[in-house]
């Protein structure tokens, strides 16, 4: 079996990871929030606003959450190359992410309507977003199998659905 096999979907998985566990405070606020807010019926148009700008959360961090994914699958696949070692590949995958993590800060700021809480607390979160892509870099590439979560197959792997008789 090779190594390099699967690299791709758990570089998806780490990327929806790093881009989601930052949106995902805001969007179990939003998404109540404008429920309740239209199943009062005051307000409405806010109550339609609020959850148009849950979807462009969502949907902006899942966006940027396969981006991410296809960044560190593409960028670990060439360094696995040149690095022998697990810390290089957690370097290069740190990088990897801190270079696209602002597309995050961005998709957040905009579905919040630049609200200063959500901005800040999402930048903070550059460098810990970084730190998890690193540690999981090793993974992603197939180095290691540390991380169990990244290796259990996709619901249906393997499963034939087709038969001859």
């Amino acid at each position: 079996m090779r190594r390099g096999r699967g690299v791709l979907g758990r570089g998806l998985r780490v990327g929806l990871v790093v881009a989601g566990a930052p949106a995902l405070p805001w969007a179990a606020l939003l998404l109540p929030a404008g429920a309740v807010m239209l199943g009062m019926g005051v307000g409405s148009a806010t109550a339609r606003s609020v959850l148009r700008f849950c979807g462009y959360l969502i949907g902006g961090t899942v966006l940027v959450g396969v981006l991410t994914g296809l960044v560190l699958a593409g960028g670990l696949s060439l360094a696995a190359r040149v690095f022998t070692g697990t810390r290089g590949l957690g370097l290069v995958g740190a990088l990897l992410a801190g270079v696209v993590f602002p597309a995050e800060i961005f998709a957040v700021a905009a579905a919040t309507d630049v609200g200063p809480l959500e901005f800040l607390t999402t930048f903070l979160l550059w460098p810990v977003m970084m730190v998890v892509a690193g540690l999981h870099s090793a993974d992603i590439v197939g180095r290691t199998r540390r991380r169990a979560w990244l290796w259990a197959p996709w619901p249906g792997a393997g499963v034939r659905r087709w038969r001859r008789v």
